[in-house]
Parts: C-alpha cells; structure tokens; sequence
C-alpha cells in the first residue's frame, strides 16, 4: 500500500507543479524541529493549514486508480480500436452498457479549399453494447495510417468517497489521429463514463465500462500537413545551435536564446535574428530575400557576438527611421541605413540603466508611451535567481518590482520613470508584457503576466503615469509565461491570450480535494494554478471576459511563448501556442 501511495504521489507532483507542491506540502504534519521555537497560538494557526491523513490518501487513492485505468483500461480500448479488434472492444464494456452520442444538434464548421473542421455537440442518441463498439470503431476506420489513440483522463472519482470499492464516475477525451489516404486527419471525443472501482483485476476480466455520454465530436481534415520544417531548405542553416539532446558536454539548459523579427534594411521582408549564447557562435542574423528565402548577414553586417546575448530587441531608439538592435544588458548597436551595425554601448545609457536593475530573466517591448515621438523600452524580469523564494498562495514572486520603464528623452539616452509612472508591476515574476490599447483612448496601456498568480494592466493615465487594475474579475492567469493580443474577433477591441499552466492531474486533485479544508478565496487560488491558458475578450472600456469555450484554449500543456497570427489568411486571428519543458526523455516529450 504504502510503495503504491509513493508511486502515486511522485506522478502526481511531477506533473501538477505548483498545486501539488501546495497541497501536499501543507498536508506534512509540523515535527519538533518546526514547532521547537514557535508559541501554541503559532504551532495552532499552522496546523490548521495540513491536510489530515486520511485527506491526502483519499486523494492518492484517486490519483492510483486513474494510473491504474490509464494503464490496464484505456490502454486496452486503444489497442482494440487500433487493430479493429471489435471482439475486444466489446469485452471492455458491461453487458447493461448504456451508450449516448451527439447527433449533431448544435454542429459548427469552418471549410475552405485546404481544411475541414467540424464540431458537433448537443441532443444524444441512446446506443447500447455492440452498437456503441461499433460507433467508435466507424469513427476508426476513417484512418488507414499512421494511426495514434489517445485518451486523456480529467477526472476520475468514486460515487461515494467512502466506498473506493464501487462504481467511478469521470470525464475524459480521446483523441484519434493519423491519415487517411495521405491527407491527414484526426477526430477529438469529449465524454462521461461510470466504471466499476478501476483495479488491474477489474480491468483486466473486462465488461468494466458501464456507461458513456459523449458531448462532443470534433474532427478535422486537411490536404497536407499544415506546417512542416522548412528552415535548412529556406537558408536558416541552425545546425550549430546548442541542443540539449546532442550536446555530449556541458549543461542542460531550459533558455537557450531567442528569435526576433525585423526588416533592418526597409526592402519589404522580413529578416531573422537568432541568439544562442551557449554556442560558439552567439548571434546569426539573416536577411531576407523574395520567396521567403534567407541569407546570412551576420558578418557583412558587422555583426560581432556578444558574450551571453540571448534576449533582444529591435527598436528605433534614436529616431533616424532605422530600427537599431539592443541586447539587453550587454550591447546597443546603431543601424547604419541597413547598411551594417554600429556598435553604440557608450553612446546611450540603456545598457547601464539595465545593468543597475539586473540583468538576469530579462526581456524587453517597446512602446512611446507618451506619444512624444521617440520609442520607449519597458523591460520585464522573470524571478529567475529568487524563485524559490516566491508564494504561489500570496502570488508574490521572491523579488521586489524590478519592472523598468525607460523613457527616451533622445539622442539615444533614456531616463528611468517607473516610480514616477508607477509602472513596476508590483511583485510579479514577469516573462513578458505586451502593448495595447485597453480601452480604445488612443494611448497604449501594458499587460503584465505574472508566473506566481494574477497580471497587471496598466492602464495610461495620459499624464505619463499608470493605474493598475486586474484584468477580470476571475482571471485563471497562474504560471504565466506567454502572452499575446490581437482582436480575435473582429470587433475593434483588443483581445488578450495569456499561456499558463494546465494539468490534467491537478485539475482532478483539485476536483477531488474537500472544500472544508480551505476558504472559498484559497480553494480559488488553487484551482487557478492548475486551470491553463486563457483568451480575454475585450468587451471596451477596460472590462474583460473569458472565452467560453475553455476548455479548448485552456488544455495546451506547459504553456510558453504564443502567438495571435492569421495562419490561413481568412482575416481572423488564430492561436499558436508552444508548450512543453526539458524532457527526460526525448520519445516522450513534456506538455
């Protein structure tokens, strides 16, 4: 029992993050060593925050049985419909099975000439055992390659929290992928299932599955793959760039440079500048050329490399109508008329100023702000050194504001206005920050994302000062690293998409977790850190609202950078957003 609840727990920390390190955490009873300098009242008030024993193990327990159907159930159901094995397929649900699928009620669609999707939720369509089987494996035989079934447990829980030996209810998603006559496809199921308790032996004798209710069918189909590698064959030769898994020697790092966009040289295409400080060669910059080909420009720019450049920016800062390039706290390059890169440290402070703030989990937008002509720099810092130090709980990070908005005063020099603008942020472990118009004033307000908890919008105050405010009532914003805007749906206000933290597992710890043991305003907090992504609608005037179809934009994993860009050219925004961290293994990728 005891080597199952270990096996358990370490799945469960390893993949919810912070809410389980805060869960489980507050569930260790304080020892002598703790409690030895404290007062009663101290050792009291702290007790109240752990979970009692057997608490933690209902919510092991849980956790266990949801290791154990992913491994001896879902596993089985995968392999049947993969093979087209109806007679396994069968075995796995009860004889009574009670089945319901969607018949397309509420359906929407989105066509053109290269993909197909469709959507279908709504009124249900009673089936039972072998019709049910035969349902899924119809859906199955769509694919006739490469082919990959995947269910995702969301939550997991038995009827009765005092009788684990009964039936379970919970929520899960399938995901079918593969090809069907070399065009890709894939179809996503959102349902509800009842199982008796999911045991190896249960699973294993089969007629487990008792009852399903699909809500959702989704499926989508396209021409081609809709995006492949192109980089070598378009002149972006990143061979030499540091990769954690071929690297023999030195570290395994989680930042390993960046990408930034520009057209240095004002001929209409958009040219790349890549940083990798743990290579050789620190900096590449290419040019670009017509049919999105790329050459190295590096050396003929005068380029040199700079020691440790991995964050950037591209900015305008002395006004000539030529972008310049700033490596954040080591180097300030002036663009000579595209000509080539001027090295130009000493002629502005902005390295300086930098410095005098740390350097270290920086990164920089830029922005006039005071629409006096000249392009300002607000830089951001993630608590990179002090991490350790921050409260998930509190939604502090360990540092103090360390958010710098550096105006341009011209010539090059800036001045430092964050107190005065009251533009730090407050104690935000920030990634990043993006530029927009909140409430359509014409004056470029800022969003800060925050890593421990809720952002910040700064809304201008037109005066060259800020007011914060939230951005919603109920904002999910918890482990944010990403962050973009764009108005995604056309109606001339400006959206925000902010990339979180999203854990199947966490969601059902918290699902499963008691109520009586936190207030309303903690159990809030909790359920935010495990809630993922999210996308702001901007309803005008500073006043924001979550998209209602979250759990779509919520699920992407580990979120990081994203964007809001027009991948198909239909005039609407889509979403592209990266997830994962540092695998430990290479076939079984994070996020």
């Amino acid at each position: 029992m005891r080597g199952r609840i270990i096996y358990t727990l370490v799945g469960v920390v390893a993949i919810t993050s912070c809410v389980a390190a805060s869960l489980f955490y507050h569930g260790r009873s304080p020892d002598a060593g703790d409690t030895a300098s404290k007062t009663k009242a101290e050792v009291a008030i702290e007790s109240s925050l752990y979970l009692p024993d057997d608490e933690r193990e209902y919510l092991w327990e849980c956790e266990h049985h949801g290791n154990v159907l992913s491994e001896h159930g879902w596993r089985a159901v995968s392999k049947a419909l993969q093979q087209l094995q109806a007679d396994e397929l069968v075995k796995t649900l009860a004889a009574d099975f009670h089945g319901s699928v969607t018949e397309s009620s509420e359906e929407s669609r989105f066509e053109n000439d290269f993909i197909s999707i469709q959507r279908s939720v709504g009124a249900a369509h009673e089936l039972r055992r072998t019709e049910f089987s035969e349902w899924l494996l119809t859906l199955r035989r769509a694919f006739d390659s490469n082919l990959a079934v995947q269910f995702a447990t969301l939550s997991l829980a038995p009827a009765s929290r005092s009788d684990l030996a009964g039936v379970w209810n919970g929520r899960c998603r399938l995901r079918i992928s593969g090809q069907h006559e070399q065009q890709p496809r894939e179809i996503f199921l959102a349902f509800n299932f009842t199982i008796s308790e999911p045991t190896q032996e249960h699973l294993e004798a089969g007629a487990w599955w008792s009852d399903c209710e699909v809500t959702q069918v989704d499926s989508a189909e396209s021409q081609d793959v809709l995006m492949r590698e192109v980089a070598a064959e378009r002149g972006l030769l990143l061979g030499t760039l540091h990769d954690n898994w071929t690297t023999k020697t030195g570290p395994r790092v989680v930042g390993t440079g960046g990408i930034y966009l520009c057209d240095f040289n004002r001929d209409g295409y958009t040219d790349v500048l890549v940083t990798e400080p743990l290579s050789i060669r620190s900096t590449f910059l290419y040019r670009g050329l017509p049919e999105g080909r790329f050459e190295d420009a590096t050396y003929e720019l005068r380029l040199p490399n700079v020691p440790d450049a991995d964050h950037a920016l591209f900015a305008d800062i002395d006004n000539d109508g030529w972008e310049d390039l700033i490596f954040l706290g080591r180097a300030v390059f002036r663009n000579d008329s595209g000509n080539r890169f001027e090295d130009a440290t000493h002629a502005s402070n902005l390295t300086q100023l930098i410095i005098a703030a740390g350097t270290e989990g920086v990164s920089g937008t830029v922005v006039d702000y005071d629409r006096d002509g000249l392009i300002d720099v607000y830089i951001t810092r993630a608590d990179v050194s002090r991490f350790n130090q921050g409260s998930w709980i509190d939604g502090k990070s360990g540092a103090e504001e360390n958010n710098q908005l550096l105006r341009n005063v011209g010539n090059g020099m800036f001045e430092d206005v964050t107190k005065a603008a009251r533009a730090a942020g407050g104690e935000r472990s920030a990634f990043t920050a993006n530029w927009l118009d909140a409430n359509d004033d014409g004056w470029p307000d800022v969003y800060v994302i925050h890593e421990f908890g809720a952002g910040a919008l700064l809304v201008n105050q037109q005066d060259g000062t800020f007011a914060e405010q939230q951005i919603a009532e109920h904002s999910d914003d918890f482990g944010s690293m990403g962050l973009a805007s764009g108005d995604v749906d056309n109606d001339g206000n400006i959206d925000v998409y902010v990339s979180n933290m999203y854990s199947k597992a966490g969601n059902r710890v918290m699902d499963n977790l008691s109520s009586k043991y936190y207030d309303t305003a903690t159990m809030a907090k909790l359920r935010r850190m495990v809630a993922g992504s999210q996308l702001h609608i901007n309803q005008g005037e500073c006043k924001f609202e979550p998209t209602e179809n979250r759990d779509d934009i919520a699920a992407v994993g580990w979120g990081w950078g994203s964007s809001l860009v027009d991948l198909n050219n239909d005039g609407w925004l889509d979403i592209h957003a990266t997830c994962g961290f540092m695998s430990k293994e290479r076939a079984k990728p994070d996020g």
